[in-house]
């Protein structure tokens, strides 16, 4: 019986860390190639007109946890996220902290931590989460200015 209360913990804590259905938002796996992904991203931002959000954090982090949960909750923030953006998370952990790939942002500041970042692949922007953290949250209000800041930027 623990054992199934534990891999049914394990298996709602995966659900609430995807995103949407692209492979490389889906959760922070070490063992993806992160390379790869951004050029799955990069096709999917390019055919779409988006930008492109990387998220660094990993499995070991409250707070990104936190944030999946938040914009899982929140469907009209979720979909002003879709609109604007094509999501990617990065693993950033001892089991691989995909330094190769990192040398090509900005040093991180806490996690989880964006990058925002155009379809040419250039770096436009970069934003610790903390200011829109609300309590043990997110606030809707907060993160809605950061999706509204980035909406109209050039692609």
């Amino acid at each position: 019986m623990k054992s199934l209360v534990m891999a049914l913990a394990l298996f709602i804590s995966a659900g609430a860390l995807a995103f949407n259905d692209k492979p490389y938002n889906q959760n922070y796996d070490p063992k993806r190639d992160p390379f790869v992904d951004f050029r799955l991203a990069q096709q999917d931002a390019h055919a779409d007109g988006k930008l492109i959000l990387i998220i660094l954090g990993g499995n070991w982090c409250g707070w990104c946890h936190r944030l999946s949960a938040f914009i899982k909750k929140n469907e009209s923030l979720k979909k002003n996220l879709d609109e604007t953006f094509v999501v990617m998370k990065l693993n950033v952990s001892g089991e691989n902290n995909n330094a190769d790939f990192l040398s090509h942002l900005p040093e991180p500041k806490g996690y989880p931590y964006f990058v925002i970042v155009n379809h040419e692949g250039k770096v436009i922007g970069a934003q610790n989460t903390s200011g829109m953290e609300e309590g043990k949250s997110y606030s809707v209000a907060k993160f809605s200015r950061f999706i509204d800041k980035w909406r109209g930027a050039e692609r």
